[in-house]
């Protein structure tokens, strides 16, 4: 799996991140291990980008896009022998993952700190352990994360899997500093979306290029029968409960 992730890794250091803690982490320890820098977001309704970026030269992260010119590394569950391009990386594909209840468990982050094998400094893996409820899921899911824990051995894992009584006090303070995981608000006007993202982007040190443009798309939950009549028109997806997909067609809406 290492080299596999490292060869998506090798796309570009350009980056279109997901704008919340699973995204921003990814980018700080993508920076740190590379220079990569961020020069747009994604968070599956809402596309943002730095002038004259185009999004077939980036590296989506935290994201499954689903179309052969568009590479990303994500965590999502999705379908085997979809549209995905070639040179993406997604742990569930990459294991033949096709039960819900086995996909990954972590956060995007933990896939970029075990290949790249880059030291995480403690508030590292205290925000990757906040990052998708990463900790959390350990109350419900332990079974399922020690199994992936076994697959990358790496210390921000190792922390989530002991699941000391003062991790799990540290990650209900980190709620009260961060009590979202997003870092904007897609019910925003266009131009509030991108001054919010600009700021949170500067307040939490991340490297990243101005930000712009943004374009918002047609989203929709549905079933799997209608993900496999239309995956030709659809932008990115993701299995969100068993049967239950969240689509983004490539329709440009108003905004």
């Amino acid at each position: 799996m290492k080299s596999e992730i490292l060869a998506t890794l090798e796309y570009s250091k350009n980056l279109i991140i997901s704008p919340d803690m699973d995204g921003f982490v990814s980018a700080q320890l993508l920076n740190r291990y590379n220079g990569y820098k961020v020069v747009g977001t994604y968070d599956k309704n809402v596309l943002c980008l730095s002038p004259g970026i185009s999004p077939r030269d980036c590296l989506f992260v935290d994201c499954d896009m689903n179309h052969p010119d568009y590479v990303s590394i994500g965590n999502h569950m999705r379908l085997q022998n979809d549209n995905m391009s070639s040179q993406s990386f997604n742990p569930n594909i990459h294991f033949g993952i096709t039960k819900y209840s086995d996909k990954f468990p972590f956060a995007t982050a933990y896939l970029i700190a075990y290949a790249t094998g880059i030291k995480t400094s403690a508030t590292e893996m205290i925000r990757m352990a906040y990052a998708d409820s990463t900790l959390r899921n350990m109350e419900s899911y332990s079974e399922n994360m020690r199994t992936w824990s076994d697959r990358m051995n790496c210390p921000a894992v190792e922390y989530v899997i002991h699941n000391t009584n003062v991790a799990k006090e540290i990650d209900e303070g980190i709620r009260n500093i961060y009590p979202k995981q997003s870092f904007t608000n897609r019910q925003y006007g266009k131009t509030r979306y991108i001054q919010e993202l600009s700021k949170n982007l500067i307040a939490e040190n991340v490297s990243h290029e101005t930000i712009n443009r943004a374009y918002k798309y047609k989203t929709d939950k549905v079933g799997l029968t209608t993900v496999r009549k239309y995956m030709c028109d659809i932008f990115s997806y993701a299995e969100v409960f068993g049967g239950e997909y969240s689509i983004t067609y490539y329709d440009r809406m108003e905004w």
